[in-house]
């Protein structure tokens, strides 16, 4: 450990928001993915121009006025990213520790930043304070002090590589894309995307971690490396003595209902957990069955085995991710 602190007159400092606004064609759009989940986000940027990283990251930090909620959710994604640190597909954790606020210090207000007055609101510039600094290889030391750390007004925080590609949903969304998401993405890269993700699940789930909160927004495309990367993983599970099969069946309902469905067809799956600011009681409750619902074209997109195929997945008839790895492949292997 060692101690730094945000300042910036002198140091490393919080910019702009990175959690309430996607962009796609030049043009922001307002979403404000992150109000009311246990963090927030912000470009982390240093006065000297290099924070020490291959470019600047995202500072990923505990809210202050949701303590009871956050607190697990912070403990059980430092648990995560440190048991999958160095996985393929993950964003890894640079760096985590503790921040604490100068007295007077005031978090700036939650807007999206579409014009340059709303960008210098938006910023957090203006904070100031204290920082623990801890390493990777030491978050064991972190969970340590997490709740005493607290408990004296310290905020847990993760540094991590900001995402430069276009997330799932920009690609994939019917709506977003006003139907032009099919013209994005042929069924072969979906089926890739798919199997892709379904390769982190079954590595993540050999480890003993859940991921659960399958929106899209939470998967990025590199497109020049044809490559699926997954951020955020405070809604997961780390259970590596007690990873039950029907815990590894819920992670499976929820990608297919949610991530699956949503890039076969456009949409999640009728009564699925929506996208957007969503806490752990809302997957828990959510159905563990669910029906495909298609569009006409989508119709005339996916063929009857793809079809199948997703209501199967919808259905809870999968119980491993290496199951619907081997049907995707065969799906895969008959598409030109």
């Amino acid at each position: 450990m060692r101690e730094d602190k945000l300042d910036s007159h002198t140091g490393r400092y919080l910019a702009e928001p990175l959690d309430t606004w996607l962009t796609a064609s030049h043009q922001d759009y307002s979403i404000p993915e992150a109000a009311g989940s246990s963090a927030r986000v912000f470009l982390l940027k240093h006065v000297t121009g290099h924070t020490n990283f291959r470019r600047d990251p995202a500072f990923k930090i505990m809210r202050h006025d949701k303590l009871a909620y956050a607190k697990p959710l912070f403990r059980e994604e430092y648990k995560i990213l440190a048991g999958l640190r160095g996985m393929s597909g993950l964003t890894n954790m640079l760096e985590s520790g503790f921040f604490k606020p100068k007295p007077g210090s005031a978090w700036p207000p939650e807007i999206a930043p579409l014009t340059i007055p709303m960008l210098q609101q938006s910023q957090a510039v203006n904070m100031s304070g204290r920082l623990a600094v801890f390493s990777p290889e030491e978050t064991d030391q972190v969970l340590k002090e997490f709740d005493e750390r607290i408990e004296d007004g310290w905020l847990p925080y993760l540094i991590l590589e900001r995402r430069w590609e276009d997330n799932l949903y920009l690609l994939c969304d019917a709506g977003y894309t006003r139907g032009n998401f099919i013209h994005n993405l042929n069924m072969r890269q979906v089926l890739d995307i798919s199997i892709q993700i379904l390769k982190y699940l079954e590595k993540a789930h050999a480890s003993g971690a859940t991921y659960l909160d399958h929106k899209l927004l939470h998967y990025y495309w590199n497109d020049i490396r044809q490559q699926v990367i997954m951020i955020d993983w405070n809604i997961g599970h780390w259970t590596p003595e007690n990873f039950a099969p029907e815990v590894q069946r819920a992670d499976l309902i929820q990608f297919s209902s949610r991530a699956l469905h949503h890039i076969f067809t456009g949409r999640q799956a009728p009564s699925s957990v929506a996208v957007g600011p969503n806490r752990p009681e809302d997957i828990a409750n959510s159905p563990s069955h669910y029906k495909a619902s298609y569009a006409f074209d989508i119709q005339n997109r996916l063929n009857e085995a793809e079809m199948k195929f997703l209501e199967k997945a919808l259905d809870g008839r999968y119980q491993t991710p290496s199951e619907m790895i081997e049907d995707v492949r065969a799906l895969q292997s008959k598409r030109p």
